[in-house]
């Protein structure tokens, strides 16, 4: 499939497909598991072979990032958490936003500037930095400051990597199941810590 979509961006013009890579950058935060990752690992690639200038490529995905992080921002800060706790939705329940906005009481900028390198809740990150009203000032500069790192290390894998690109894919998704697979045993953690905590108030 990936080489099919090699294919095909070779076969379009450059400015199409530096357009296609930011679209992609900022889609990925609206509409997660979007694999956002995946395509800029393959336009690094693209830069490898010559078909792209590797600066735009970073740039492109970078701001793409960017944007795609403040436009979720603004959502949460626009509707507030009473918005939220009030709706208690399924994938955003009032006990994740209570739970989430103490983690950003606790470590809110350091979250952010930390949010691409947690693939799985990219987006509740930006949400909820909303939520939780931080500074617009501070958090672009955090989620700027993500991205950069986080964009850098892709596409200068794909780009050295080359034809070896399939390697980065490997070793990013041995990375995100590490993730996902930490961010479960937290949730677990919470669980249990606030059930014991229930039991130890019980009379």
């Amino acid at each position: 499939m990936f080489e099919q979509i090699i294919a095909t961006l070779n076969t379009l013009p450059n400015e199409s497909i530096y357009l296609f890579l930011f679209i992609n950058a900022f889609t990925e935060y609206l509409f997660p598991p979007f694999p956002g990752d995946t395509i800029m690992i393959l336009g690094a690639y693209l830069v490898g072979t010559g078909k792209l200038d590797l600066l735009t490529v970073y740039c492109v995905s970078t701001i793409g990032s960017v944007f795609g992080f403040l436009v979720l921002f603004s959502f949460g800060k626009h509707y507030g958490r009473e918005f939220f706790l009030r709706k208690d939705y399924r994938f955003f329940s009032k006990g994740m936003i209570l739970q989430i906005e103490e983690w950003f009481q606790r470590y809110g900028v350091g979250l952010i500037a930390a949010n691409r390198f947690f693939s799985g809740v990219r987006s509740a990150i930006s949400l909820f930095a909303g939520i939780a009203n931080m500074k617009i000032m501070v958090t672009t500069l955090a989620a700027l400051t993500s991205s950069l790192i986080w964009n850098a290390v892709l596409i200068s894998g794909g780009y050295f990597l080359g034809k070896n690109w399939h390697v980065v894919l490997t070793i990013l998704k041995r990375y995100n199941q590490a993730i996902v697979a930490l961010l479960v045993l937290s949730l677990l953690f919470y669980l249990w810590k606030k059930n014991k905590g229930k039991k130890e108030e019980a009379p």
